[in-house]
């Protein structure tokens, strides 16, 4: 039995291969697909540029739906 891999069970990507809308938290940082309701917040990944440190709060897709 072959399962598929979920967007919220994906790693945390570096930062510096996330899209503007990714770091934004408009689209899922697994698969790139535009976010609406029921997005998985995954944490936040940080950079720095000189003193300042940045953080991007990070999301992912939802969930399929459970099948009864």
């Amino acid at each position: 039995m072959v399962t598929a891999a979920l967007c919220q069970d994906a790693p945390l990507p570096a930062v510096d291969s996330l899209t503007w809308d990714q770091t934004a938290g408009r689209a899922c940082i697994a698969c790139g697909q535009r976010l609406t309701f029921g997005a998985v917040p995954r944490g936040s990944i940080s950079t720095r540029h000189g003193a300042r440190v940045i953080a991007y709060e990070v999301w992912s897709c939802p969930p399929p739906p459970a099948v009864a």
